[in-house]
């Protein structure tokens, strides 16, 4: 399955992921402090659960990554990426030093480190200008190769497993494994890059079961190295090894003795996986540089790279060091910035002032008071004439928390119409005449016209917009209306909240059959399938009161 239009394919992106960190995993994991024996195994389970479960996050977020300058303007723009993209810079350091090292300790002894440095970045930085389709073709080839010889040696290794070994179970404390569970996010970060990768996939949609599973497959086989190394060395035995992994293969023996050094088919399969992952680092420099217009600076920012790579080698600078850098501070930084993306283009005084404060956010936090936030409880869109029409169901805020008044006015009218070409300038319009930000993390129920209803196009660019949005759940109910307006100026007019009033009659009045009603996520399911939308129930306005009626 090749790529076409500059896309790859599922199992394509699945196979880089594999190529491009497998190898580096089975140099690094094994020496971090708190990944030993099963608080180890714990720890990976950690880490690799919540980068699972934000997969779904990161598929919401992926826009955000195709054109920064839209959510938060030119300049903020550029300064985020720059942000996003310093720890490539800094893990193409880690991975040339990585590279030097290994390959005069194990492959070519005492070779030049800077030579190797040279050829190194020489050789991945043709291959990050290969172009998307021929990267992802490259890894088509390349992963049965080097699942083959990276696995398939892990799993001859457990011939030299000493059953004794395995009934150790080392420490574990609930302090050891939140530090154990931390490095592992951290050493994990590739992951969060997927946002900026995932809109060169097709259906990017659907790739959650493809993240899921190259999580699953790389922390499985993590797991597997643990065990076999405390099986083969016993706890307190390999830590202070450098490349404990390849100290593991060195062991293996083929039956027949054919062939005396196995562990160096190893070792080139893991270098040749670093080279893999050091071409990703340039290739999605430069592709992250050009989404904010600055792709003349991407062959600056890799020659530095080379340039700080070979001076590291030359002070002696630990890889170690680099290590601590990223849980130290990009570690925090990087899922800080992932949070901002979430709420770009939404608040972009929130973004400018999160990039400009960013230490001082670490240290005492940040948040948007209740006051200072507005709840729609419903949400009603219609499409017509190319504009999308957005009402805000916006209940009083004495009405939502039962602290409503005597002589408080009543009957004011909440729902005002909101137009714009995109869902996004129909919000903005909103973010122009209220002082409060707009929390959708409480809608109850969406109300769709119509027209709108019968443009899958203009549906595609709301629920689009709606999966973008990490506040909007996906078991918000779905209706349709023949005058959204109509039911929407319902809202504080003498009704419960519209939302709430129409969640009670699904839920506390309705037969049972009547109750399977839409959610946000059937919509959302039939989009990406490209089938047809369910049915919604329709809501009509009776005595100046909204009612339901099965099926539109």
């Amino acid at each position: 399955m090749y790529t076409d239009n500059a896309r790859i394919s599922h199992r394509q992106l699945f196979r880089q992921i594999i190529a491009g960190l497998l190898g580096v995993y089975f140099l690094v994991v094994p020496v971090l402090p708190e990944i030993t024996g099963r608080q180890g195994v714990f720890c990976l389970l950690t880490g690799g659960g919540i980068y699972g479960f934000l997969s779904i996050y990161f598929i919401r977020i992926r826009n955000f990554f195709q054109d920064p300058e839209k959510y938060l303007g030119r300049l903020w723009g550029k300064l985020y990426i720059l942000f996003y993209t310093s720890w490539l810079w800094l893990m193409g350091v880690y991975l040339l030093l990585m590279t030097a090292r290994i390959t005069g300790k194990f492959l070519i002894e005492g070779s030049d480190s800077w030579i190797v440095i040279l050829l190194s970045a020489f050789a991945a930085y043709l291959g990050s200008h290969q172009g998307l389709e021929r990267r992802g073709r490259m890894a088509e080839v390349a992963f049965p190769v080097l699942l083959l010889i990276l696995g398939g040696m892990v799993v001859l290794a457990a011939l030299q497993v000493k059953p004794e070994y395995l009934e150790e179970t080392g420490g574990l404390s609930f302090f050891g494994w939140i530090k154990g569970s931390w490095e592992i996010l951290c050493v994990f970060l590739p992951f969060g890059f997927l946002p900026a990768a995932l809109g060169s996939v097709k259906k990017p949609g659907d790739t959650g079961k493809v993240i899921w599973g190259a999580i699953g497959l790389i922390t499985g086989l993590l797991i597997l190295v643990l065990i076999i190394l405390q099986g083969s060395f016993g706890l307190g035995g390999y830590e202070h090894e450098e490349y404990p992994a390849a100290r593991l293969m060195s062991g293996i023996r083929l039956p027949g003795d054919f062939l005396e050094r196995v562990d160096l088919f190893w070792v080139a399969a893991a270098v040749f996986g670093i080279l893999f992952s050091l071409g990703s680092v340039f290739f999605y420099s430069h592709e992250l540089l050009a989404r904010v217009h600055l792709e003349k600076t991407a062959l600056m920012a890799g020659a530095a790279v080379v340039l700080a790579a070979v001076a590291c080698e030359k002070a002696g600078i630990s890889t170690d060091f680099f290590i601590g850098i990223t849980m130290e501070l990009y570690g925090p930084l990087f899922f800080f910035l992932l949070i901002l993306a979430g709420v770009g283009g939404r608040k972009r005084k929130f973004i400018k002032a999160g990039l400009l404060f960013f230490p001082l956010l670490l240290l005492s936090g940040c948040g948007i008071s209740l006051e200072d936030r507005v709840f729609p409880l419903s949400m009603g869109v219609e499409y017509e004439n190319g504009h999308y029409q957005v009402v805000y169901g916006i209940p009083q805020l004495s009405e939502v928390t039962g602290q409503s008044k005597e002589g408080g006015e009543s009957g004011e009218e909440q729902a005002l119409v909101y137009e714009g070409m995109t869902l996004q300038d129909a919000q903005e319009r909103f973010d122009e005449n209220q002082e409060n930000y707009l929390d959708m993390g409480h809608i109850k129920a969406l109300i769709l016209g119509k027209k709108l209803l019968e443009d899958r196009e203009a549906m595609g660019g709301l629920l689009g917009f709606l999966e973008e949005n990490p506040a909007v759940a996906g078991n918000i109910y779905v209706f349709a209306a023949e005058d959204m307006e109509e039911v929407m100026s319902l809202e504080g007019q003498g009704t419960d909240s519209l939302g709430d009033y129409l969640t009670g009659i699904l839920e506390n009045t309705l037969e049972k059959k009547e109750k399977q009603a839409v959610v946000l996520q059937d919509l959302y399911g039939a989009w990406h399938r490209e089938e047809e939308f369910p049915e919604l129930s329709e809501v009509t306005v009776v005595n100046k009161k909204p009612g339901i009626r099965q099926h539109s």
